[in-house]
C-alpha cells in the first residue's frame, strides 16, 4: 500500500498547523480519531483507515505535534497535554464533530493524548480504544529510574532505558544521522530484539553509533518503499518528535492536572466502553501491566471494559491487521458485549 499523505490541513489560531487524514462518516456512523505514536505518522494507520472509511465510518487521522507534516515546534511547553488535546478538539470542532459520536483509538504515546482527551473533554466521545499503551489518569506521572530497576531485576533489562537516550540533548540529529539504523530496530521482525538493541540503557545508542541493521518485519509492507516515506517525514533531525520524551520524563503538566482532580473538574476514571488490545509479545509495552492498569481506571470495569490480547510485538495495527480490524469492529458494533451477546472477560 504507497503511503498518502494527509489530505487536509487546519492551522489553528496559535499559527500551530495540523495535517491529517479526513473522510465524513455516513449513514449516521460514528468518526473514528486515530492517535499514532512514535516514530510514527498518521500512515501507521493505513491500513484501518482504508478498511473502516469503506464501511462509511468517519475518518480522522492526524500527524500529531512534531510529526510528519504537522507543525515540529521545539519548545517542550507546546506539548502539553493540555495544550494538545485542545488542538485536537479544535480539529474536531472545525469538522463539526461536536455531538458525542466520536470514537478515540490511539496506539503508543498517542494513548497519552487520548487519556487527556478522556478526562479533559469526555462529552466529545462515545467510547475509547487504547493499544499496547493504558490509559493513564490525571495527575499521575512515571518515575521512569524506578521502573527501569524494577525492569532491570525482573526481566533482565531496563524496559524504558531508551528513554534516556531519548531525552539527551543531542538525540534527535544522532537518529536522524543514523536514521537506516534506528528505522530497522523500530520495526524489527523479532520482538525480541527490543530487549538487547532497544529498551536497555545505552542499548540503542550503541546500535545505531554502530549502524547495526536488524531484519525488519514484512509486516510493514514494502520495505524500500516505507523506510523512504518514514525519512521524507522524519529528515534528518528527530528532536521534535522526541519533545514527547522530554515532557514525559519530567512529569510536565501533572501538577495542573492534580489541580483539576482536586477541584473535581475531571475525573479519574474513563466513564464510557473502553476497549484494551495488547500484544502479547510487546517487549517494552508489557501487556499483563496494560491489562492491570485499564481495569483499575475504567468505571465498572466488568460492563465497560474489554481486553484484547494478540500475539504480536509493539507494531500490532501492522503484524495483526485482521485481528485488529476485526477486534475494532466488534467493538464498534456490540461495545464490550462479544457476539453472541456474552459479556467479555477482562
Amino acid at each position: 500500500m504507497s503511503p498518502k499523505p494527509p489530505n487536509k490541513t487546519l492551522t489553528l489560531p496559535s499559527g500551530t498547523t495540523y495535517a491529517y487524514h479526513f473522510h465524513p462518516p455516513s449513514d449516521g456512523k460514528p468518526t473514528l480519531l486515530f492517535l499514532h505514536g512514535f516514530p510514527s505518522t498518521s500512515h501507521e494507520w493505513r491500513h484501518q483507515i482504508t478498511h473502516f472509511s469503506s464501511q462509511g465510518y468517519g475518518i480522522l487521522a492526524p500527524d500529531l505535534l512534531g510529526y510528519g507534516l504537522s507543525s515540529k515546534p521545539l519548545e517542550v511547553e507546546k506539548y502539553l497535554g493540555s495544550a494538545m488535546s485542545a488542538n485536537i478538539i479544535a480539529i474536531l470542532t472545525h469538522e463539526g464533530l461536536t455531538s458525542g459520536n466520536v470514537v478515540g483509538i490511539a496506539h503508543d504515546w498517542g494513548t497519552s493524548l487520548l487519556s487527556q482527551l478522556a478526562f479533559r473533554y469526555p462529552s466529545y466521545f462515545s467510547k475509547f480504544v487504547f493499544i499496547s499503551v493504558p490509559y493513564q489518569p490525571p495527575g499521575r506521572g512515571m518515575d521512569v529510574s524506578s521502573v527501569n530497576a524494577a525492569t532491570k531485576e525482573a526481566n533482565g533489562y531496563e524496559q524504558f532505558g531508551y528513554w534516556l537516550f531519548f531525552t539527551s540533548p543531542e538525540a534527535g540529529k544522532r537518529i536522524g544521522e543514523r536514521w537506516e539504523s534506528f528505522f530497522s530496530i523500530a520495526y524489527p521482525e523479532d520482538a525480541d530484539d527490543w530487549t538487547t538493541d532497544f529498551a536497555g540503557i545505552g542499548d540503542l545508542e550503541r546500535f545505531i553509533s554502530a549502524d547495526k541493521r536488524t531484519k525488519i518485519g514484512e509486516w510493514i509492507g514494502d520495505v524500500q518503499e516505507e523506510a523512504g516515506w518514514h525519512h521524507e517525514m522524519f529528515g534528518d533531525d528527530y528532536s521534535a518528535p522526541l519533545r514527547w520524551y522530554h515532557r514525559g520524563i519530567k512529569g510536565l503538566g501533572k501538577e495542573e492536572e492534580g489541580e483539576l482532580l482536586k477541584r473535581g473538574e475531571v475525573k479519574e476514571k474513563i466513564g464510557k466502553e473502553t476497549l484494551m488490545i495488547t500484544g502479547t509479545k510487546d517487549r517494552v509495552c508489557d501487556a499483563g501491566k496494560a491489562r492491570m492498569i485499564i481495569g483499575a481506571f475504567v468505571e465498572s470495569p466488568k460492563e465497560n471494559l474489554k481486553v484484547v490480547d494478540l500475539e504480536a510485538g509493539h507494531w500490532v495495527m501492522l503484524e495483526k491487521t485482521e485481528e485488529m480490524n476485526r477486534a475494532l469492529e466488534m467493538f464498534l458494533e456490540n461495545g464490550v458485549r462479544d457476539e453472541g451477546g456474552t459479556e467479555s472477560k477482562i
